[in-house]
């Protein structure tokens, strides 16, 4: 009995002294639309070790501050405060010790989201046009909160078009897939992801029966700054509205653009011919930026063919397969648009991101672990069943530490 005493008591000893000298990570989370310290803010460390667990919690002081465990810290982590059903996050790299985190106050409706930019990528073969419709709002709410509610933004697509992918890039983040939702009125697709401070991105894809010409028509639902069009040189483009200019060309590709357009206005424009994004094009962009050896390379976005995988993800069944087919179109659109080379800051900064070439395992990873930030709000909220997310957050974790034993 005196042996097995002593050997609890060591044992107990060993478990006080390991968690004195567990990593201790401190940090203040502020509210930004107050800049005031946030009290009572429920904050989680999640690991990405295996995926998106969450190893410990906790509630900021009436200061705001918190002070978690860090088990392991040479680990990649994340904090996460949910303030109002939408949540903040910082990462926390290894061997790091603070971590603040800003939030804000939510509101349904915000009257300071402007779209700065819409900027189209077009190519046609076979029949087909593919269109990458991307928006740029800015969230210039002051003092700054997020805009939350079932249609935070919504997009009308032209009669005919078959929906494919959509992503919405916020605040210094990566691209997430979405699905937007019909929102009740005849073409018109809803998003309810939240809009914080700053500027996020909605993007499109989507595909229009094609005879060889094709007008297009859209009315502006409020004020846009800007207009961008780029399609092959092989095509030919036509501004039936006033205002269109063209920019030198960039990368093979022609540029059109207009600027100041009013609100709820027809802005037209034609399109007639065909023409691919070619993988010499993409190089050209982007030299000496080759994709990995694991990743498919430009030339794969540029068939027919494989555009039609746009359409291939709702109708398949397994979580591992339709990750991998959205990591895959991820890469191959993202080598092909090309930049949209204006002289306005926002759109410099769409063609910006469509330059760059493949991403790597680290990009990659960047955008699992955006899948898995989502699934979790989803869970939070109560969007998903228990089955559901157990079922997709284990092909996530798979996934992801696939990528994390590959880098």
């Amino acid at each position: 009995m005196k042996l097995r005493n002593c050997i609890a008591a060591f044992l107990l000893c060993l478990l006080a002294s390991s968690s004195a000298f567990a990593t201790q990570l401190t940090g203040t989370v502020t509210n930004g639309t107050t800049n005031k310290p946030s009290p009572r803010e429920q904050v989680a460390l999640l690991s990405l070790a295996n995926g998106m667990d969450e190893i410990s919690h906790t509630t900021t002081d009436s200061q705001g501050h918190y002070s978690l465990n860090i088990p392991d810290d040479q680990a990649h982590h994340l904090v996460r405060v949910t303030r109002q059903s939408v949540g903040y996050f910082k990462a926390v790299p290894p061997g790091a010790t603070t971590a603040d985190v800003t939030v804000y106050d939510a509101a349904t409706q915000l009257e300071s989201i402007a779209t700065s930019a819409r900027v189209f990528h077009f190519q046609a073969s076979g029949g087909n046009l593919d269109v990458s419709d991307r928006y740029i709002l800015n969230n210039q709410s002051l003092p700054p909160r997020s805009r939350i509610g079932n249609q935070t933004f919504a997009v009308i697509l032209p009669n005919g078009a078959e929906l494919g992918e959509a992503s919405i890039t916020g605040p210094g983040g990566m691209p997430l897939v979405v699905t937007p939702v019909p929102s009740g009125i005849k073409n018109r697709y809803a998003f309810d992801f939240p809009i914080r401070p700053g500027e996020t991105k909605f993007e499109l894809f989507y595909r229009l029966p094609y005879s060889g010409q094709y007008e297009f028509s859209l009315t502006p639902e409020g004020p846009l700054a800007e207009l961008g069009v780029l399609l092959p040189k092989s095509m030919k483009f036509t501004g039936i509205s006033t205002g269109f200019a063209q920019d030198s060309d960039e990368a093979g590709l022609a540029v059109f653009f207009a600027k100041d357009m009013v609100a709820n206005q027809p802005v037209k424009f034609s399109l007639s011919g065909e023409g691919l994004i070619s993988q010499t094009s993409s190089q050209d962009a982007a030299p000496g930026n080759a994709p990995a050896d694991n990743t498919p390379t430009p030339s794969s976005a540029a068939t027919p063919q494989n555009s039609a995988v746009w359409y291939i993800t709702g109708a398949i069944a397994g979580v591992m397969v339709g990750i991998i087919l959205v990591l895959w179109r991820k890469t191959s659109r993202k080598s092909a648009a090309r930049p949209f080379k204006a002289s306005k800051s926002s759109i410099k900064a769409s063609a910006s991101q469509s330059q760059s070439a493949a991403p790597e395992p680290e990009d990659m990873l960047g955008v699992l672990k955006e899948e898995l930030f989502q699934l979790e709000t989803d869970r939070l909220n109560g969007k998903i069943s228990e089955e559901e997310y157990i079922k997709t957050k284990a092909g996530l974790d798979t996934l992801l530490r696939r990528q994390m034993t590959r880098k």
